[in-house]
């Protein structure tokens, strides 16, 4: 066939040219599309109508309208099955196709999004609604060293993508996207923009090493949640039982999250530009009730210095104002492709002297050469986090004196700076006279290569390759008129700290997919890993500088350098290594019975030489009931699968230094010739018996997909058993150098339940709602320790009234229990009565440790996540909401401020209402334990997308969005904030001290599509 001239007519498609090519034997063909036009003097007109197409045939004329979320579709190919009557869709997303049967089938198809087949039936008018190939991520889910279909997976997985994240909640990382979209999982972040986020997935699983999940980011071990931007984030997938973490060995005792970030896309060569940003206001709420001045003066709390002043309010930062900027660009052919996003934030907390500045950029390509035998992706990303963290002391601000003014206008500073009292003092001052400075860097390059070996269909192999640099630099700096410098007489304080620490990754394996005849299909890889963590930091310090504007950039005039009183530290971290081997198989039959295994020999340089190595390995299997010859009539049931699974994985996260012998010094010593000598000597215990920490846990699931798939979900119930518990005992000095040392002593098991329920309520042309809800439940309990009669304790409360540890573990203990004494009562004159041991009623004054019980418990019963889509044309609503349901708070606020008789310092009104007839000292008792059940409306967001594509070639569609994040919580809760720390087991006290407000967040969100 000769090839003609190019008749000249483009298709466009988000500003893609497409050329129609004419061809002599009378076949038009779309190069872009594949739609074949028959008959000798074939053309294709500018209407979306195929003219002379075909002989007449029997049929009618239909109507096809194609869309997707922005809006019309221009360039959708849409064609009979089986035939060549077929064409695009013009400007309004129409194709109007002639000759068609009742019996036809359309298939509907456009690059980027899920092809779809459609009955024709009865219908002349048609609607296509098409989904883009990101949103059928879930069918895939990544796992360990690869991938698989959703309908293989025999492990206890849940995946997110981008889309089910929320949008609008930014706050130090992205975990507040995540709250109660994955069943099990609990996230702890108090609202501060600088705050870490504590992860704790399936309840604790050690006592004293790492409880936190593995971050695993574009096949990674190791990464840092902080340093990623949520709108490069394509697809989460968490793998929750040990029968899928296993392959990670001991980095995966406590579950394993993967993150995969964007990718680019084959865009016909066309560059994609997408603008987000966001603009932020947060706003405090739920603060203490405390006397105002005229009350305090009037129950003559302390002194009245004549002014009117809210602490609380006086350390809000009112005029606080976020934003934030995203720009992405993704261009691509089947062959290469980049994505590349820039960003910056500036995030301003509700405390004066709270912020952060983010700034930072990430680059992902990906090459296929030599007729893809070879693929390439290398990976870069940036990111800097300059902060400024010196809040102030917001359990201050419930104590100060009210009638106390913070300013002065008389002063050098305009601030009342006052000395020698150590309970009252001003908070402001304190804040407004030192200055914070840390920046955060996270540099991270990455290369994977993969050879397709095409000789062998099915087989590859891959080469990673990772390196990340993370820094760490402390700027600090007291004035002269700091209350401190002035308590000590001396003229300023700075500090500067650096700290460095590098990862290498390098991981190779081998992949072998293939499906074998008669419906067996098999995934075999294997492979090995090595890791590699170094560190370094030094540290100066010095006091008594002449001039306070030059801060910490001249450290070295302070006279406490010359006086030999600096202090100067560095520091060099003992290297953490892993080598591992591995190899993991699935094997499927006929998509209906289903096996996995997994094995990883894994050693560590934590520990001494005899006890480094270790196996950690998996097996499970699922059976899919769905696909049974008995099931073939049920016609209600979609998907219906069992799993069971059971795995081993280990637990080395703690310090590196154990098992080397370090030295550090501890003393100075006058030399007879009058110069200082440094003493050295063991800074460590070293334990040549220390091991591994083990998790060996059995899962039994059910997966399910009923009526037409708008009705799906996930049932799982697991038990857990922890052997060689990681955790510090004391020891006796001598012969010991230090009284603390390392072991694997004792045991501990819990378990649990996971329920996951979603549906389409309701799906019609233009509104529809889905809806999510997940259920968890765990419990664990110590069953041994070092020894009879041995404990930890921990949670001890400051004085006065010597109150104690809250907590102690011991062989028996449930994980969330209080420790505690009984309330029994108060006497006629106020004070504290509690049940002693006897249960005999005792004046609090003669209790004994041995009084103390068990009580309470801070593990909720249920934890609770429901989430809602609606939609209705361009508009969508979204709705979070997160419960914990039947669980115990102390409540610190009302012990320390709900008591009389403080001198000088402020109460809760309640001192003088619901507590007025407490006079004696505060006790550590169940009087403060508090239900803590809570109901909370976490994020409302309402959306609205403009397709502009018919309007402009330029802008595919404009969204603007609102978001309200931590609309309300319903509880009856007399504290702070019920949603308490619950990981570990030291948690669940609202504690008076290290406060920070509750924070409700507006945002204004806008994102444009080019």
């Amino acid at each position: 066939m000769q090839q003609k001239q190019n008749c000249g007519l483009p298709l466009l498609r988000n500003g893609s040219i497409s050329r129609i090519t004419k061809i002599t034997c009378g076949l038009l063909f779309c190069l872009t599309t594949g739609v074949f036009a028959a008959g000798e003097n074939a053309e294709l007109l500018t209407s979306n109508r195929i003219v002379n197409a075909a002989p007449d045939q029997a049929g009618k004329t239909v109507t096809i309208t194609v869309r997707d979320d922005m809006g019309p579709v221009v360039g959708a190919n849409v064609v009979v099955k089986g035939t060549t009557n077929g064409n695009i869709s013009d400007m309004n997303g129409l194709v109007v196709l002639d000759h068609v049967s009742n019996n036809a089938v359309l298939v509907v198809s456009y690059i980027g999004y899920v092809t779809q087949e459609i009955k024709v039936g009865n219908q002349k008018s048609i609607n296509v609604n098409l989904v883009e190939d990101s949103q059928a991520l879930a069918e895939v889910v990544v796992v360990g060293y690869g991938t698989l279909d959703k309908k293989q997976v025999t492990s206890a997985v849940t995946s997110l993508s981008d889309k089910d994240l929320t949008v609008g909640v930014s706050g130090s990382d992205i975990s507040t996207a995540l709250q109660g979209k994955i069943g099990g999982l609990v996230m702890i972040n108090n609202g501060d923009p600088n705050a870490s986020t504590t992860f704790q997935l399936r309840g604790m699983t050690s006592v004293k090493a790492g409880k936190s999940p593995l971050i695993v980011i574009d096949g990674f071990p190791g990464g840092d949640i902080r340093s990623l931007n949520q709108n490069d984030i394509k697809s989460i997938d968490v793998l929750k039982d040990a029968s899928a973490g296993a392959i990670y060995g001991t980095r995966a005792a406590s579950g394993v999250i993967l993150i995969t970030t964007k990718n680019g896309a084959n865009t016909d060569g066309k560059v994609r530009m997408t603008y987000n940003t966001e603009l932020r206001k947060r706003q405090s709420f739920g603060k203490p009730e405390m006397l105002s001045a005229s009350e305090y003066v009037e129950h003559g709390c302390g002194i009245d210095y004549g002014d009117d002043v809210d602490w609380w309010d006086e350390l809000l930062e009112k005029g606080n104002f976020s934003q934030k900027h995203n720009l992405t660009l993704e261009a691509g052919t089947d062959k290469a492709q980049i994505y590349t996003s820039f960003f910056y934030e500036d995030n301003e907390g509700i405390s004066i002297n709270n912020s952060r500045k983010d700034y930072g950029g990430r680059m992902n390509t990906s090459f296929k050469m030599f007729d893809d035998w070879l693929e390439i992706r290398a990976n870069v990303d940036y990111r800097q986090a300059d902060r400024n963290n010196n809040y102030p002391n917001f359990q201050q601000a419930l104590r100060n004196n009210p009638t106390r003014s913070p300013y002065d206008p008389e002063s050098e500073t305009g601030l009342n700076v006052w000395t020698n009292e150590s309970l009252d003092y001003n908070v402001v001052a304190d804040a407004r006279l030192s200055t914070y400075n840390g920046l955060d860097k996270w540099f991270k390059p990455e290369a994977t290569f993969k050879l397709n070996v095409k000789a062998i269909p099915g087989l590859s192999l891959q080469q990673v390759l990772g390196y990340e640099n993370r820094q760490w630099e402390y700027h600090y700096f007291r004035s002269k008129n700091h209350r401190d410098e002035i308590n000590n007489s001396r003229k300023g304080y700075a500090k500067l700290e650096f700290n460095k620490t590098e990862y290498l990754t390098s991981e190779g394996f081998a992949t072998y997919i293939k499906e074998l005849n008669g419906g067996h299909s098999l995934n075999v890889v294997g492979g090995y890993s090595y890791f590699e963590r170094n560190g370094e930091s030094f540290s100066e310090e010095n006091y008594d500088f002449p001039v306070d504007g030059v801060k910490y950039w001249n450290i070295g005039s302070g006279t406490y350098l010359s006086d030999g009183k600096a202090g100067m530290n560095s520091k060099k971290e003992i290297t953490e290594r892993l080598f591992s081997i591995f190899a993991r198989a699935n094997y499927s039959y006929q998509d209906k019975y289903m096996l996995m295994a997994s094995i990883r020999h894994e050693g560590s340089s934590k520990f001494a030489e005899d006890n480094r190595w270790a196996n950690f390995w998996a097996l499970s299997a699922g059976w899919r009931i769905s696909n049974e010859e008995f099931m073939k009539d049920i016609k209600w049931v979609d998907d219906l699968k069992v799993r069971f699974g059971y795995g081993v994985t280990g637990n080395n996260d703690f310090g590196a230094d154990y098992t080397a012998n370090t030295l550090s010094s501890d003393a100075d010593w006058m030399l007879p010739n009058g110069l200082w000598a440094k003493s050295y000597g063991k800074s460590k215990n070293l334990n040549l018996q220390l091991g591994w920490e083990e998790k060996k846990e059995w899962d039994v699931g059910l997966d399910y997909s009923l009526f037409d798939n708008r009705l799906y979900g996930k049932f799982d119930y697991y038990r857990r058993k922890i052997d060689n518990m990681l955790y510090e005992i004391k020891v006796p000095q001598p012969p010991y150098t230090q009284g603390n040392m390392w072991k694997n002593i004792g045991s501990m098991e819990s378990k649990g339940w996971e329920f996951e329920v979603g549906g389409e309520i309701i799906r019609t042309k233009d509104f529809s709602w889905s809806s999510n809800l997940n259920l968890s439940h765990n419990t664990a309990k110590v069953l041994t320790m070092s020894g009879d009669n041995t404990y930890l304790s921990a949670s001890g409360f400051p004085s006065p009234g010597n109150p104690g540890d809250a907590h102690r573990l011991e062989a028996g203990t449930t994980i969330g229990s209080f420790y505690i004494y009984k309330f029994a009562g108060f006497d006629d004159d106020g004070n504290f009565l509690l049940y002693n041991k006897n249960g005999e009623i005792i004046p609090a004054d003669q209790k004994v440790e041995q009084d103390r019980r068990y009580m309470g418990n801070y593990m909720p019963k249920v934890i609770l996540g429901w989430n809602h889509t609606l939609t209705y044309k361009e508009w969508d609503l979204g709705i979070n909401l997160r419960s914990w349901l039947d669980f115990d708070v102390y409540n610190t606020i009302d012990m320390y401020f709900g008591i009389q008789g403080v001198d000088n310092c402020n109460v809760l009104k309640d001192a003088y209402g619901k507590f007025n007839n407490i006079r004696g000292e505060k006790q550590q008792c169940d009087y403060y334990l508090e239900d803590g059940s809570f109901l909370k409306i976490d994020a409302i967001t309402l959306g609205y997308t403009l397709p502009l594509r018919k309007y402009t070639k330029f802008v595919d569609n404009l969204r603007v969005y609102g978001t309200v994040h931590n609309v309300a919580t319903i509880t009856g809760y007399r504290g702070i904030n019920p949603e308490v720390n619950v990981s570990g087991w030291e948690g669940g006290i609202d504690w008076f001290s290290g406060i920070y407000p509750q924070v409700r967040t507006y945002t204004l969100g806008i994102q444009v599509k080019f």
